[in-house]
């Protein structure tokens, strides 16, 4: 298998297997009849050929692979006419439409080199995430929305490997890098059964959140952040598996360790400081902080690539404000791998974190709200969203019901339920 130590024997091969499995069957739960649509990197291109295999044997009735490659993509990135970074090809829309329209589920897999566009000036990363953020807004929404199944899982790369061992050779590096996403993945065991049970706590911790319909939350730690956030009327908490709009379940990130909702976007009030670098297209943001006034960041700083975190900012009115807050304990089994993986998909499950941009629309009655409507109610909307960490081992979290009462949630880090 490709990328792999020499000395790889069958249990790996037979992890590596049930992983693919896993995404299929519990990631986006293929039935039989469906089309599957992978997006993945072509160095991925053996585990991919495993994912096609697990999602025929799944019933599934059309596989279609979306290949990207790193190397072109850097090309272009450097190279390409800048006007052609602010346009997208209508056809790339009607691919996505057309799947959307006919109920295909979508695998993500991440295996991106986070220093890829390090040598990239900010304004065209701007510029072409602002160009497919607007092409592509409605596809965005069917995933935003669950209206489609979909999950994002991760694949090791020798650039990302690289990244997160930099002190092993080239396989040693990839088969850690494997080890790591297995294990956070729970496929040492009966990988379905080790899903319904984690899906099961999950359930626990929604009944809380759900059952407290907190009115606002309040974040402090030592190393900066207070910041208050009021919740929308309606609210709701989500974590573990969702429900699409097909009735079936399926769990958007493999692995998962968050529950989470939206915050009322004209809320946010403080100051947050990222407790972990933010790998965003290629480039990796450090030492950050955002301060907030009425929902709005106001002012922001950051110790490497600002200027990235500025361009974030300026995507579009709604980039500038919260759409996810998500609590994940401190202890949670990706923290205690106490390794930094330099990828949003792992790193935001071992720390709490929040998300600028577009919102989940997690409010009862969403699906007859009209924009204006939505936005009333405090739903974020934005061609954007990205995820930045900010949970430590002594952040706390305190609920406020609409009565007054203050409810602790996380005390140094962790549940205080």
């Amino acid at each position: 298998m490709w990328c792999l130590p020499a000395e790889t024997g069958r249990s790996m091969e037979r992890r590596i297997r049930a992983y693919a499995e896993l995404i299929v069957r519990k990631g986006v739960n293929v039935q039989s009849g469906q089309r599957v649509v992978i997006t993945a990197d072509t160095e991925t291109a053996a585990f991919v050929r495993l994912l096609a295999d697990a999602a025929y044997n799944a019933g599934a009735a059309h596989v279609h692979v979306h290949w990207a490659d790193e190397a072109v993509s850097k090309m272009m990135y450097l190279r390409a006419d800048h006007e052609a970074l602010r346009r997208v090809d209508p056809w790339r829309v009607e691919y996505y439409r057309y799947y959307d329209g006919i109920n295909a589920c979508y695998i993500f897999i991440d295996s991106d080199d986070p220093e890829l566009l390090s040598e990239v000036e900010p304004e065209r990363i701007k510029d072409a995430s602002k160009s497919t953020g607007t092409a592509f807004k409605a596809h965005d929404e069917m995933i935003s929305a669950n209206r489609v199944r979909w999950t994002v899982a991760g694949v090791p790369s020798r650039a990302w490997a690289a990244k997160v061992f930099p002190d092993l050779a080239e396989e040693e590096a990839v088969g850690a890098l494997w080890a790591k996403i297995l294990g956070a993945s729970r496929v040492d065991v009966d990988p379905v059964a080790a899903w319904q049970e984690h899906d099961r706590m999950f359930k626990e911790r929604l009944n809380f959140l759900n059952g407290s319909a907190f009115a606002a939350l309040r974040f402090t730690n030592a190393l900066g952040t207070d910041l208050r956030l009021e919740l929308p009327r309606g609210h709701y908490w989500e974590g573990g598996s969702n429900t699409a709009a097909d009735g079936k379940h399926f769990f958007p990130n493999i692995p998962t360790e968050e529950v989470y909702t939206l915050p009322h976007c004209r809320s946010a009030k403080g100051r947050v400081v990222a407790s972990m670098p933010l790998t965003y297209n290629g480039v990796t943001i450090e030492d950050f902080e955002l301060a907030f006034e009425a929902g709005r960041v106001v002012s922001h700083k950051a110790g490497r690539n600002a200027k990235v975190l500025e361009g974030i900012l300026e995507l579009d009115e709604g980039a500038r404000m919260l759409g996810e807050v998500a609590l994940v304990p401190h202890l949670s089994p990706i923290s205690r791998m106490n390794t930094r993986f330099h990828s949003t998909l792992f790193d935001e499950n071992a720390s709490c974190h929040l998300a600028l941009g577009k919102a989940y629309p997690m409010i009862h009655g969403y699906d007859g709200l009209s924009p204006e409507q939505a936005e009333a109610c405090g739903i974020n909307d934005s061609i954007t969203h990205v995820d930045f960490m900010f949970g430590t081992a002594d952040l706390c979290a305190t609920g406020f019901t609409a009565d007054g009462r203050e409810v602790p949630i996380f005390i140094n880090g962790n549940w205080a339920i």
